[in-house]
């Protein structure tokens, strides 16, 4: 999946790199961060105690989904947003300015579940259905 469509993207998932997502006004996007935010790529292992054949059938239909999902039009990048709640799959555009007063990782799990539009969470005893 061929999502390297601009210049931040690469730093978003290297070793060294790290981005974090800001939610503004229903938009998505990653800027230099905490590394809550990655593009999707989901790594393949021969077979292990931690990594048996029912996990390696498992990442294999994973990928193939993920490969069968056309590009963006508007040219985000298909991207992991890693939450204290679980993790969303979003388009994003990576390498976005800062916005001032955007959410992020750093709000509470209601605020950021509201602006991610989330269903079914649950956090601090609360529901988001």
């Amino acid at each position: 999946m061929d999502n390297e469509n601009n210049e931040f993207f690469s730093a978003c998932g290297g070793r060294t790199g790290g981005c974090s997502f800001q939610a503004n006004d229903g938009a998505l996007a990653c800027v230099p961060g905490s590394g809550d935010c990655s593009p999707v790529s989901i790594l393949e292992a021969e077979e292990s105690s931690f990594h048996d054949c029912n996990l390696i059938e498992a990442t294999r239909a994973i990928k193939e989904i993920l490969a069968k999902i056309p590009q963006d039009p508007d040219g985000r990048n298909l991207s992991f947003i890693r939450t204290g709640m679980g993790t969303l799959l979003a388009w994003v555009d990576h390498g976005a300015e800062v916005v001032e007063g955007a959410v992020t990782g750093e709000d509470d799990d209601a605020t950021i579940a509201a602006a991610l539009k989330l269903k079914n969470v649950t956090f601090a005893d609360a529901a988001v259905n």
